[in-house]
């Protein structure tokens, strides 16, 4: 994991903080993917998976419930609702 990696991730989790905090009901979050660099990786799937796992996981832990998966051309777009 790059430092720009983790600081994309870390803004990430502080705005499904700040919205959890200002009583959002949703939030959405979304990854690019970069063809190119994909293109150089072995199993370009296995990593996707792994790096939406890994947004998902770090999204529910703050509050949040993950009720959508969905990519649209080279991005992948996540619905999350307010777990309770």
């Amino acid at each position: 994991m790059g430092i720009l990696h983790a600081i994309r991730m870390q803004k990430l989790i502080a705005d499904a903080r700040r919205a959890h905090a200002q009583g959002d009901d949703t939030f959405g979050a979304s990854i690019d993917i970069d063809p190119r660099g994909m293109a150089r990786v072995r199993n370009p799937m296995k990593k996707i998976r792994k790096e939406i796992d890994l947004v998902v996981r770090s999204v529910e832990a703050v509050g949040w419930k993950c009720v959508g998966v969905d990519q649209f051309m080279y991005s992948i777009n996540m619905e999350f609702v307010r777990a309770g």
